[in-house]
């Protein structure tokens, strides 16, 4: 009879501490998504401060700031307006959050990120998350950026990097002119040395680019130095051919990505899986946003609050 009381007693016991540490789990993790959204909006409010001037109320009507120009100089590609205002909202760095974590992102871990300036509200959620997790980042972003991203001569991703850098942010490791050959062919003379001015005079590092296998080579050179060897994750941001490749599946993924066989090999994406890398992909917008619950084109933002993204948690949850 003792035994029998003694094995009820430590398997109600075990039973409490199990779900006890659910619960604390799922609290950390709602709390850890908060922060990333609480960060979001923080930078907004700094871009929104820097830009000031420069906001157009009809194309930005939440006043992000993150928001360009149908096409100017620095338009490398065609982009859809609706999918860039979605990427701003600061519930994009929850589920950024939440998917890094998911991949086993923790602190001090070293997330390589390959972005594009197409999506600089991904760039903002990305960088957010991290900060919220604890992780590190290790960027190489292109300059070229498809309609309606920061494709303006006082908007572009330096200008964005730079910003953040003020607030304490990691600094890029990395630039690249991008387009089509990552080399921005595309661009006149005149604008590639405008870039290549505001890069030395803020800081930057700019690579000019060689060939894509090449350049694929020296970039993944530059993640495996700036994070010690141990890549906790790669994320990639927009459709840079050299992160994404020419793969006509690679194009439809979106958050973690389940099947290295879905990759270019050819592409970072491709090379990062090869080495067991959690890769992330943030181009598909409509899907990502759909699968997860988040709003498409919200105006205006939703409203931050610590309920919400207990909410949210359980929601991305059972969306996988």
């Amino acid at each position: 009879m003792k035994k029998a009381l003694m094995w009820l007693v430590t398997a109600v016991l075990a039973y409490m501490i199990f779900h006890w540490y659910q619960f604390t789990e799922m609290n950390l993790q709602a709390e850890q998504l908060y922060e990333a959204s609480v960060n979001m909006a923080q930078i907004i409010e700094w871009v929104r401060q820097k830009r000031a001037d420069s906001i157009d109320p009809e194309v930005d009507p939440n006043r992000t700031g993150l928001i360009g120009e149908e096409f100017t100089e620095l338009t490398t590609t065609v982009g859809e307006l609706e999918a860039k205002r979605t990427t701003t909202n600061p519930d994009m760095a929850a589920l950024v959050c939440y998917l890094l974590m998911k991949v086993g992102v923790k602190k001090d871990d070293c997330v390589a990120i390959g972005a594009s300036g197409s999506f600089p509200g991904l760039i903002v959620a990305t960088l957010s998350a991290c900060k919220a997790i604890g992780a590190k980042t290790c960027v190489i972003c292109s300059i070229g950026a498809s309609q309606w991203g920061a494709n303006q001569p006082d908007f572009t991703v330096l200008d964005l990097f730079r910003w953040l850098t003020e607030l304490g942010f990691d600094e890029p490791i990395l630039f690249c002119f991008g387009g089509s050959d990552n080399r921005g062919t595309e661009f006149s003379e005149e604008v590639r040395k405008m870039l290549k001015e505001k890069a030395f005079r803020y800081g930057f590092q700019l690579y000019e680019g060689s060939s894509l296998s090449t350049d694929k080579e020296y970039f993944h050179h530059f993640y495996m130095q700036s994070c010690n060897g141990r890549i906790a994750a790669f994320v990639n941001i927009g459709g840079s051919l050299i992160n994404v490749g020419k793969s006509p599946t690679a194009v439809q993924l979106y958050g973690i990505v389940k099947s290295a066989k879905d990759l270019d090999p050819g592409s970072m994406m491709g090379l990062m899986a090869s080495e067991n890398v959690p890769v992330l992909t943030f181009l598909n917008v409509r899907k990502l946003v759909t699968k997860y619950g988040l709003p498409w084109d919200p105006i205006p933002l939703p409203k931050i609050s610590p309920k919400r993204y207990e909410n949210s948690l359980k929601r991305f949850t059972r969306s996988d």
